[in-house]
């Protein structure tokens, strides 16, 4: 076995990355235990509420990177993403491919604005 052959595929392996756009209600959002490690203290404010449960969240490699809210304008559909933090290009292209999906599923088009 050559233990550093390893090491080196493994650092090589590249990461798997994921952006979902969660709907208010979403169970995942709602009953993550603890909810420490999927949204820090200082941004839970942001996401839940006492009445309306929990706003739609950017789910980023599985943890809250911030909000989104959709409007219907027409024959399109606005979809606005605060994200809690910096996104790379990568994850900013994987939210538009992702708001893309939401489209279809919705039947319309669908434009993306990521605010900082």
């Amino acid at each position: 076995m050559d233990s550093k052959r390893d090491v080196e595929r493994i650092v090589e392996v590249e990461v798997a990355r994921c952006v979902n756009l969660l709907p208010s209600w979403d169970c995942y959002a709602m009953f993550y235990h603890p909810r420490e490690l999927f949204v820090s203290q200082d941004y839970r404010a942001r996401i839940f509420t006492k009445l309306q449960g929990n706003k739609p969240v950017l789910l980023i490699d599985g943890v809250a990177g911030g909000v989104w809210e959709q409007r219907r304008r027409g024959n399109f559909a606005e979809v606005r993403v605060q994200p809690f933090g910096h996104l790379n290009s990568a994850q900013k292209q994987l939210v538009r491919e992702e708001a893309t999906s939401l489209g279809e599923f919705m039947g319309t088009r669908v434009e993306v604005t990521i605010r900082s």
